[in-house]
């Protein structure tokens, strides 16, 4: 599960990465922020960010459904002592797994990404995902 969750977060947060250096020059960071400057020299040329954002979005939707279904609810058990009413509403029904997908994997990496650009995306597992969503 935390396999996927970070790799939903290095998609989440290289979009917002991404989208946000369209305007920047290619040559400010070319010397120090090597990586980076491999993913936006593809992406900002053309319609290939599109293409990414199209690749991104079917990613989100494949993780998503592999966290939720590898975190998902195991029938009859029971956590803690909880009353019925809570263990129905947030380990039944899945949404304990919605929250812990949305915060950390989702809402986190989409701020940090938006707010470091350059520092987010300038790692391999960010490389390793632009290519993947662009295929």
């Amino acid at each position: 599960i935390w396999v996927a969750i970070i790799w939903l977060s290095m998609v989440e947060g290289g979009q917002g990465s991404l989208v946000g250096l369209q305007p920047i020059q290619f040559d400010l960071y070319k010397e120090t922020h090597h990586i980076s400057y491999l993913s936006t020299k593809v992406a900002h040329t053309g319609d290939n960010l599109d293409r990414y954002l199209l690749g991104r979005q079917f990613m989100v939707c494949l993780v998503v459904f592999i966290v939720n279904l590898s975190g998902g609810p195991v029938s009859g058990a029971e956590l803690w002592g909880y009353p019925d009413w809570v263990t129905n509403i947030f380990f039944t029904t899945g949404f304990a797994m919605i929250l812990f997908t949305a915060m950390v994997g989702q809402l986190a990496s989409q701020v940090n990404g938006s707010l470091n650009m350059l520092d987010y995306i300038n790692n391999y597992g960010c490389l390793i995902t632009f290519w993947t969503a662009m295929i």
